[in-house]
């Protein structure tokens, strides 16, 4: 009798996995992320502040808070005011696509995103949480108090995408389904691909009122080759089957994928930083206890 894939330890997520996240996630905020892992985007609204009203520009009021729009528009400064957010609720859209359950060395992509939601919500674990998993059967969950409904869906909904079935529906369209309450954050855990302008579009219309952290999972393989040996690759789509292999030892084709590689991450980090607050890269080939105790993925 075959092997359930979901119970081999490199691949299986278990509740007590994510209940142990708990002893390291909210330990202490991990130190603010150097530019290489964790980028600031457009500007956002203060961390604990939400809009409260747009009046006249007075002496002593913020230059950060003036309303450069609105003062183009009426020829006199303007300054948005805002007022403490006691209890800002945070939405949290992880992708379980295909896509995401890959992994060449340590974890299938999928685990590391699921690990990640779990420390953020942790990490927020007083707040009004919601869930929404990206993957075969859409799920959407809101919580609060005990994250351990949350947990137990990281758990469910990660198992049933190790089947790879593909989705009748894009990221995007998961997206546009939401609707966010004034004033929430919205957090994105998903793949390193550029987007799709239809996602880039739905990102625009929510970064007018709110904030946007987006976290990008890259695996080592999709930044370089080996130095040794040979990968088989098999490329099967309508109207286009392919068989090859990809020469890690091949010094001038190892080159050219790395450029390729590279290109592809600058594209994706051109096209999300005019959309989003906050943008993390997180290696796949590191826990991410790692990468949250260094300061890697720094929620700043």
């Amino acid at each position: 009798m075959p092997l359930d894939p979901g119970l081999h330890p490199d691949i299986a997520l278990s509740l007590p996995r994510l209940l142990n996240i708990r002893l390291w996630a909210k330990a202490r905020k991990p130190p603010h992320a150097g530019r290489s892992s964790s980028e600031r985007g457009k500007p956002g609204r203060s961390p604990g502040l939400t809009f409260r009203e747009l009046r006249a520009y007075q002496a002593g009021d913020e230059v950060r808070h003036i309303d450069w729009r609105v003062t183009a528009r009426l020829g006199r400064p303007y300054t948005r005011l805002y007022s403490e957010e006691l209890d800002q609720a945070h939405w949290l859209l992880l992708d379980l696509s295909p896509a995401m359950y890959f992994g060449s060395t340590l974890q299938l992509k999928a685990r590391l995103g699921c690990e990640l939601a779990a420390a953020l919500i942790w990490q927020g674990e007083k707040q009004h949480n919601t869930l929404i998993c990206h993957g075969l059967i859409p799920h959407h969950q809101s919580q609060r108090g005990s994250v351990l409904p949350l947990l137990e869906s990281l758990c469910h909904h990660y198992q049933q995408g190790l089947a790879r079935r593909a989705l009748s529906h894009s990221l995007a369209d998961t997206l546009s389904g939401v609707k966010l309450p004034h004033g929430a954050k919205l957090t994105i855990i998903t793949d390193h691909r550029p987007c799709e302008s239809a996602l880039c579009q739905q990102l625009q219309l929510l970064s007018r009122r709110h904030d946007i952290h987006y976290w990008q999972i890259r695996d080592p393989l999709e930044a370089a080759l080996p130095s040794d040996g040979q990968l088989p690759v098999a490329i099967d789509r309508p109207g286009q089957h392919y068989q090859g292999w990809l020469d890690g030892g091949h010094a001038g084709f190892s080159r050219r994928y790395q450029q390729a590689a590279e290109q592809q991450l600058t594209h994706g980090k051109q096209q999300l930083l005019p959309l989003v607050q906050r943008l993390y890269l997180l290696d796949n080939g590191q826990t991410l206890q790692q990468q949250w105790q260094e300061g890697l993925c720094h929620q700043g």
